[in-house]
């Protein structure tokens, strides 16, 4: 800012964008358009979340160079088609299509996916990335996927990456063939470790308007008795944990804004079963309620922790989470979830 007024620095031009001042501010002074040619196009919005059978209108703009906007589009009728990145490590195509130039219409396939197109104008291109989610029940057990990619950091382990449509997942998880607990092999989501940066996870698995609905999943953590990990699920905003070197159940949101814990003995390297729901009230509050016992054993009657929260969230994409800050990874398999019954 100077002189009272608000400028935006680019590497060519220094456009104003009007006055600031107390009260009612002036309109924005609308910044020129560019004139050089356009060199690519630009989707607006540059990504989309659909639901099957969903649709969305998509605007075009061109841009130049220095990605500044030009007055109309490149002559020509825009095409679009699905496009995979050649850099791209999970091939993977939204299942979507253009009944026109600018509508895009989701599959009723009841699945996610994601992946991008790409829409052309003569020799100028554009790029749209999006997802299709569907609607609940969610269920994951990862047996039908294909563990055959090549570790780089351990020799002679194999692994798949995480689902594509996932948000928060990539490097921070992978699909390994891990122990069931029976003395078999099951496929299972296992956090990474190699890279610090990472060390936490907290990744989506559905659509953050989703409301009214039970997760659970099987957890694991490596460890020993002195040095465990922490994994658990997330429900509509609120994450409920099992926190290895504590031994306890956590219901937390934010952490300063909610946060309970009771005592939860578990135990490493051996499987256990998360479940939580919220119920939100007419007047806007809500309980979470969540509960773990070891997996085989006969599903507890009552829930292990019942949180109450004077305003609860209404709504909140499904998750998992995963904290491993040493070497102990954690573990999870068999996510589900389903509606509340009534």
């Amino acid at each position: 800012m100077a002189n009272g007024r608000v400028y935006l620095f680019t590497t060519t031009k220094l456009f104003c964008f009007g006055t600031v001042k107390t009260g009612t501010p002036d309109p924005y002074v609308k910044a020129a358009l560019s004139t050089a040619p356009a060199t690519r196009l630009m989707p607006v919005p540059g990504e989309v979340l659909l639901r099957p059978g969903e649709k969305a209108t998509i605007g075009l703009t061109a841009l130049d160079a220095h990605s500044v906007p030009v007055a109309g589009l490149p002559e020509g009728v825009p095409t679009w088609a699905s496009f995979v990145p050649p850099t791209a490590k999970v091939r993977a195509l939204l299942g979507a299509a253009f009944p026109d130039v600018a509508t895009i219409a989701a599959g009723m396939e009841p699945r996610p996916t994601a992946g991008m197109f790409e829409v052309t104008i003569g020799a100028t291109k554009g790029y749209l990335r999006g997802r299709v989610l569907p609607h609940l029940p969610i269920k994951v057990d990862f047996e039908n996927v294909e563990i055959a990619v090549d570790h780089e950091l351990e020799t002679g382990v194999k692994f798949a990456y995480p689902p594509l449509p996932w948000i928060g997942a990539r490097f921070k998880w992978e699909v390994r063939e891990v122990a069931a607990g029976d003395g078999s092999k099951t496929k299972a989501l296992t956090k990474t470790i190699e890279n610090k940066l990472f060390q936490r996870a907290l990744t989506f698995i559905g659509a953050p308007d989703a409301k009214d609905y039970t997760i659970e999943a099987d957890v694991m953590s490596d460890g020993n008795k002195r040095k465990m990990s922490e994994v658990g699920i997330v429900n509509q905003r609120y994450a409920v944990l099992l926190k290895g070197n504590s031994q306890e159940l956590e219901v937390n949101s934010n952490l300063e804004r909610i946060r309970v814990a009771v005592p939860f003995p578990w135990k490493p390297k051996e499987w256990y079963h998360l479940k939580a729901r919220v119920d939100v009230a007419a007047d806007g509050s809500g309980v979470i309620r969540a509960k773990a016992w070891k997996r085989g054993d006969a599903e507890p009657e009552k829930w292990t922790v019942e949180v109450p929260h004077a305003k609860a969230h209404e709504n909140g994409a499904p998750g998992v989470f995963g904290f491993s800050p040493t070497d102990m990874r954690v573990y999870v398999d068999n996510i589900a979830v389903t509606p509340n019954g009534k």
